[in-house]
């Protein structure tokens, strides 16, 4: 789904094929029976996907697939991806390593066929086929965004514990039981009310 990048976004989105692990594979390529296909990224990929997941340095990233044609102008993929990326954790800011394993099954089709698919912009469920452009998938790419959703947003160090902003549990509790703002101008309102049926 396309969004307008927000002013903290970096717009990492390039033209196809031309992404940082992008990796092109032709439908008419890929026989009946399948084709395999084996990727470990290079150090200069690394770089640049550590960048792109906004993460301190990607030491390791590969993946296998098993394309297969669905029809004359499809394609679907499924394989395993595995990935090793340094984060800073987000109580002791910390680096701490990160291993990631995940499976996958991407659908690819024609690009003027996605475009004709209409999904509703509150549904973050519906996952859309990968657009192919002039009878190529971009594997290497769809595998990318897969990955960017798998990076942990608020990475913890095994054993951390988030204490609150250096606060004791007793003064968390405190602050907890502490009467609302709000509690008193409902009380306000209730009063008024109350006059008002008085009079």
């Amino acid at each position: 789904m396309t969004k307008l990048p927000d002013d903290n976004e970096i717009d990492f989105e390039l033209p196809f094929g031309e992404a940082e692990m992008s990796l092109l594979v032709r439908q008419d390529g890929v026989p009946p029976s399948g084709k395999t296909v084996k990727h470990t990224a290079d150090a200069e990929t690394l770089i640049a996907m550590a960048a792109r997941l906004q993460v301190e340095a990607v030491a390791d990233l590969s993946f296998q697939a098993l394309l297969t044609p669905l029809d004359k102008s499809c394609l679907v993929a499924t394989g395993k991806l595995t990935a090793k990326l340094r984060q800073l954790c987000g109580v002791t800011l910390e680096p701490l390593w990160t291993e990631i394993e995940q499976s996958f099954t991407i659908e690819f089709q024609p690009a003027e066929r996605v475009a004709q698919y209409m999904v509703p912009e509150d549904d973050f469920d519906t996952d859309l086929p990968e657009a192919m452009h002039n009878g190529e998938a971009d594997i290497g790419e769809a595998v990318t965004q897969i990955l960017a959703m798998e990076v942990p947003a608020y990475p913890r160090a095994p054993g951390v514990s988030f204490d609150g902003y250096g606060q004791s549990e007793d003064e968390m509790a405190a602050e907890d039981k502490r009467p609302s703002p709000f509690a008193g101008l409902a009380d306000l309102k209730s009063k008024l009310e109350s006059d008002g049926d008085e009079t």
